[in-house]
């Protein structure tokens, strides 16, 4: 087996959702389902199911020396998880915004925590402000009269 390294893109992780979507409640299908998802390119189907299996997503089942494709592609454990929870398109995401960002999502999400706390203080003190300007007008029109 090669290792292989794909720099993957948001089209790159599509194409394996799609692979690991075409299982749906299935263990087990048949490889010309992948290569529909390859538009026939079984170099590029091989090149990405070799990624799934580096990565225990996917077993390859009855693989012949000198053809591409396995008879069958297996889904491994974990599979369901990992697409209910965005699969490679949410993964891809979440790691483009913590490099755009420098951040992890862990301290974005406590970095956002903290300025809705600043809001919610600054409005109350303007909610304050506010009352006590009311105060001095309603004061100030009664020492007039």
């Amino acid at each position: 087996m090669k290792n292989l390294s794909i720099s993957l893109t948001p089209a790159k992780c599509e194409l394996l959702d799609n692979i690991l979507n075409e299982f749906d409640k299935e263990v087990y299908i048949k490889s010309d389902r992948v290569l529909k998802i390859f538009r026939g390119n079984d170099t590029l189907a091989s090149d990405y199911l070799e990624l799934l299996v580096q990565m225990n997503l996917v077993i390859l089942v009855g693989q012949v020396d000198g053809v591409p494709l396995p008879a069958m592609v297996g889904k491994q454990a974990g599979v369901d998880m990992f697409i209910s929870e965005g699969g490679f398109k949410r993964r891809y995401a979440l790691n483009k915004l913590e490099e755009d960002t420098g951040k992890s999502i862990f301290d974005l999400k406590n970095e956002n925590l903290d300025l809705k706390d600043k809001v919610e203080k600054q409005e109350k003190l303007l909610k304050n402000l506010e009352q006590s300007i009311t105060k001095i007008n309603f004061t100030a029109l009664r020492n007039l009269k």
